[in-house]
């Protein structure tokens, strides 16, 4: 059941603190960390058919510019909240099984900019760890999704600056019947009732909820209780955490034991503005290779503008990914489709208050930031957004 490992798409702050002593002695000696060696590729497949572009960056050649490949390293198994990447991947792609990667020529609105793209999994394939420690175990990871809370709170390890924020709003969220519940229109209110929350693990927004009055600690379920078998065991009686895009279809379509719809509201809208599936590079390369990056960074948000649009061609190749990698994550057409739905539909995809897809609101940061600060030990006193986040490579021009 692919709703059983949704918590673990959130990385854990122990699995960062894990790995962050194998980062420092990658990075810390006198000879560079070797770059993981690929299997060979295993699977050739037919190309999909991406939407047209509105850009002029498909006239664009990256060759001589960016790295060839260019490697994104996601944060976890293959799904259309990853779609304006997967978007990029051209004809004649390969798969490499082995490896839990794609690789093809990069495109621009179906044009061949020149170079290959890979785009790896995350999740079981790398063990779980998060992205931004990857970037600096792995140099041939160009960038990679990392989320804004836990780049601040491990810059001093592992800097890394986002680039592009792919996700407008965090999908992350509250679940709860509404027949047991009839009176909960929103998380707050799931305090008054005393429900207990199945939250999995350990996250800065629980704490931040319990320092705002948002909820009592007392009502955060911090076990691994497996999905969906603890909601539906319940009866009801819980709320659960997951994501607005996934579980809510699932619950209703494809769990016949419970069968029926739920009622969700975005951890966004309680006040926690996170910056969940941003778009990171090593805090070096967005000076080194700002050549790249200008070139580079509108031709992503115009795969997602053009994949929001046409979502069809991508998502099969999602789903054949899901197929040929095998690794036990379920995921259907149906909850493929969902996802883009609620993302339109939610603004969890798409422009901010302005016309823009894909730029960062410095006053967002500055709020996520004074939240760090608030309720953890990690010392983010000498950060400005600036360090954490830029703009400088948007075209404000492109958005839906």
């Amino acid at each position: 059941m692919r709703g059983q490992r949704i918590e673990r798409r959130a990385t854990t702050a122990l699995a960062l603190v894990a790995v962050l002593s194998l980062v420092a002695a990658a990075c810390g000696g006198e000879e560079e960390a070797p770059a993981t060696t690929a299997a060979p590729a295993t699977t050739a497949a037919p190309a999909t058919t991406a939407a047209p572009a509105t850009t002029e960056a498909a006239a664009m050649t990256l060759a001589d510019i960016c790295p060839d490949p260019l490697v994104i390293q996601l944060d976890w198994e293959p799904e259309s909240e990853h779609g304006g990447i997967y978007q990029l991947v051209g004809p004649g792609y390969e798969i490499n099984n082995d490896a839990k990667s794609v690789r093809g020529p990069l495109v621009a609105g179906g044009e061949d900019t020149g170079i290959d793209i890979e785009v790896r999994i995350g999740g079981f394939a790398v063990g779980f760890q998060p992205v931004q420690s990857l970037l600096y175990q792995d140099q041939d990871i160009f960038m990679g999704f990392v989320r804004a809370t836990e780049a601040m709170s491990t810059y001093a390890d592992v800097p890394v600056v986002s680039v592009m924020a792919t996700f407008e709003k965090s999908a992350f969220a509250i679940y709860w019947d509404p027949e047991t519940y009839p009176n909960v229109n929103e998380i707050a209110d799931l305090k008054d009732e005393g429900a207990i929350i199945l939250l999995g693990r350990p996250d800065v927004f629980q704490d931040w909820w319990v320092a705002e009055g948002i909820m009592d600690e007392s009502q955060m379920d911090l076990t691994d209780a497996p999905k969906p078998a603890a909601f539906i065991g319940a009866g009801g009686e819980v709320a659960e955490a997951g994501f607005a895009t996934a579980e809510p279809y699932i619950y209703e379509v494809e769990v016949p034991e419970w069968g029926k719809p739920v009622r969700t509201q975005l951890i966004h809208d309680t006040g926690f503005e996170e910056y969940f599936q941003a778009l990171g590079v090593r805090a070096a390369d967005a000076t080194d290779r700002a050549d790249c990056l200008r070139e580079v960074v509108p031709i992503i948000q115009q795969a997602h503008v053009d994949f929001l649009n046409n979502p069809d061609p991508t998502n099969q190749l999602i789903l054949e990914l899901v197929d040929v990698y095998d690794t036990g994550w379920i995921y259907t057409e149906g909850v493929a489709d969902f996802a883009v739905s609620t993302m339109l539909e939610l603004g969890i995809m798409g422009n901010g208050d302005n016309d823009t897809l894909g730029d960062f609101d410095m006053d967002r940061v500055v709020g996520l930031l004074a939240i760090i600060d608030q309720v953890t030990e990690a010392d983010v006193s000498g950060l400005a957004p600036e360090d954490l986040v830029t703009n400088e490579f948007i075209d404000f021009s492109i958005g839906l």
